[in-house]
């Protein structure tokens, strides 16, 4: 299963590539928000929702990237306590139940993203559709899909020793 760890690498390459492009554009609209408002003493009205809604996409992107580093948080009491030779067992249906959390919730945010109502609202300050910024949430979890698919056949192969990867 060569082909899905590859599709993960260029998801995570495309996500780090994102998450550079979105920090830098929120720092800029803060920074700019605030000269605006401090030095020339007009402020612009877009810049704080524009940083918020960069803010939202960056933190759906980065909880699929921590997801293909294998460096999200967890409690691991219990799988201190089993024998090593079952230790992989664990990872294997922590990864499932992952699995099924991560496809659900893509699944969710597929049906929600067309839903009529949805497609015809709009930002406050920006009069921006907010299905740009909505698009965050299926986008995401379809990436943290991936990732997830990746991490669980690993686990299978025993590949998955439940530590971070050494992903570049």
């Amino acid at each position: 299963m060569k082909v899905i760890n590859k599709i993960s690498d260029i998801v995570y390459s495309i996500e780090k590539i994102l998450a550079f492009i979105l920090a830098l554009t929120m720092l800029v609209a803060m920074v700019g928000g605030f000269l605006f408002r401090y030095v020339l003493k007009n402020p612009l009205l877009w810049s704080d929702e524009f940083a918020i809604f960069c803010l939202i996409w960056i933190t759906f992107i980065g909880g699929s990237m921590v997801l293909k580093e294998k460096t999200s948080p967890t409690i691991t009491f219990l799988i201190d306590l089993v024998p090593q030779q079952f230790k992989k067992y664990f990872y294997i249906v922590s990864n499932l139940v992952l699995l099924a959390f991560v496809a659900y919730v893509f699944y969710l945010a597929f049906n929600w993203i067309r839903m009529p109502n949805i497609l015809v609202q709009t930002s406050t300050a920006m009069n921006m559709p907010k299905i740009y910024f909505y698009l965050s949430i299926p986008i995401s979890f379809a990436f943290s899909t991936i990732h997830v698919v990746n991490n669980t056949i690993q686990s299978f192969k025993g590949e998955d020793n439940g530590e971070g990867s050494t992903v570049q």
